[in-house]
């Protein structure tokens, strides 16, 4: 439960970062996403239940700041934290590289699916624009930032192993009785 809440406390606090300083971390007019690289980092380090959890969250906070669609993006980020989760335990956890193929792909396929139900069923039919000046910069910008961010919720999430790794020490050592062989 601790583990959760400060999953919680993780996707709420890169969340204020993205809505405060999304601003200055714009480079051409293009901003990282993120939200979006919780839920495949959490996934890969932990399995395809914690990534569809803090996918999730980070969608619905996602969907309330920047999406006129509420829910889609709570749908892509769990699909994308299920899909990464897929890779626990298959991959070394010093290898970055597997989220950051993941990233890149899932912002492409979002922000594609964004333009279809933004732009072209409102009869702005110039892919190839929007491709170029928004969806392929945002998917190179998003996918880089797993590079710099990996490495902490690594740190994060070994932290949280080790806690709930004591937890379960001491719990163990406090329902054993005296004589119990167990």
């Amino acid at each position: 439960m601790k583990r959760k809440i400060c999953e919680f406390l993780t996707v709420f606090l890169i969340y204020i970062i993205q809505i405060t300083l999304g601003s200055k971390m714009e480079i051409g007019g293009i901003k990282p996403n993120l939200l979006l690289i919780l839920p495949i980092v959490f996934g890969y380090l932990n399995g395809k239940n914690e990534g569809i959890y803090v996918g999730f969250i980070a969608g619905l906070l996602y969907d309330i700041q920047a999406s006129s669609l509420l829910g889609f993006s709570s749908l892509v980020f769990s699909l994308a934290g299920y899909l990464s989760g897929i890779f626990y335990e298959l991959f070394e956890q010093n290898n970055f590289f597997i989220p950051l193929i993941i990233t890149f792909i899932t912002d492409l396929l979002y922000e594609t699916f964004s333009y279809v139900g933004n732009f072209m069923l409102h009869n702005r039919l110039d892919f190839l624009y929007f491709f170029e000046r928004f969806i392929a910069p945002e998917c190179i910008y998003t996918a880089s930032c797993v590079i710099i961010l990996f490495w902490p919720f690594r740190f994060l999430n070994k932290k949280f192993e080790k806690k709930e790794r004591h937890e379960k020490r001491s719990e163990s050592y406090v329902t054993r009785s005296p004589g119990s062989d167990s």
